[in-house]
C-alpha cells in the first residue's frame, strides 16, 4: 500500500493538502469501519469527514469551524439526539456553506456544536445526501455523487470492508 493511501486511511491529508489540526484527525484512526470522506471548504481540507445516512442535519464541530475560518451567522433554538442518545443544542447555525468532494461543489447549512470527545469534525447528513445526489453502496465501502450528467465514485478513506 503506497504512503498517500496509508495517509488517507489514518485520516491524514496528503502532503500537497495542509493539515488539519490533530485532534480534529485524533477520532478517525480509532474507527475503521464508519464511511469517511475528506472535504474541502474555504481553500482547507477537512479530514476524517463522516457521512451518515441516519442524520437529519449536516453537523460541525467548533474546532473545525475556526479551521475553516467559518462563523456562526444564525441563532437556533432547536435540539437534537445525537447517535450516543445525548441531547444536544447547537450554538447556532452556519449558512450557505460550499463544500466540496471530489470536485463536486454543493452549497449546504451546518448546525455548530460543542466539541464532545470522540466527536467528528463535521457529519454530513441527509440534507447534503440529498443535494449531491449520493447513492451510497456501504458494503463495498464507497458511494457516487453526481457530477452532471456522469456519476463520480468516492471511496470511504478509512472504511474495512468486513467478510
Amino acid at each position: 500500500m503506497s504512503s498517500a493511501r496509508r495517509e488517507l486511511r489514518k485520516g491524514l491529508s496528503t502532503p500537497k493538502v495542509p493539515k488539519v489540526p490533530t485532534p480534529l484527525n485524533a477520532i478517525v484512526a480509532e474507527r475503521e469501519c464508519d464511511p469517511i470522506i475528506d472535504v474541502q471548504c474555504n481553500g482547507s481540507v477537512l479530514c476524517g469527514v463522516l457521512v451518515d445516512g441516519g442524520a437529519g442535519v449536516n453537523v460541525m464541530i467548533i474546532p473545525a469551524m475556526r479551521y475553516l475560518g467559518l462563523k456562526i451567522d444564525r441563532p437556533t433554538s432547536v435540539t437534537f439526539k445525537m447517535a450516543n442518545k445525548r441531547v444536544v443544542r447547537p450554538e447556532g447555525v452556519i449558512s450557505i456553506v460550499v463544500i466540496i468532494v471530489m470536485k463536486v461543489s454543493t452549497i449546504v447549512d451546518f448546525h455548530v456544536v460543542l466539541e464532545e470527545d470522540e466527536a467528528y469534525p463535521m457529519i454530513l447528513g441527509k440534507p447534503w445526501l440529498t443535494k449531491s445526489h449520493a447513492r451510497n453502496y456501504w458494503g463495498e465501502g464507497y458511494m457516487t455523487i453526481r457530477v452532471h450528467p456522469h456519476r463520480q465514485k468516492v471511496p470511504f478513506a478509512s472504511f474495512v470492508k468486513s467478510s
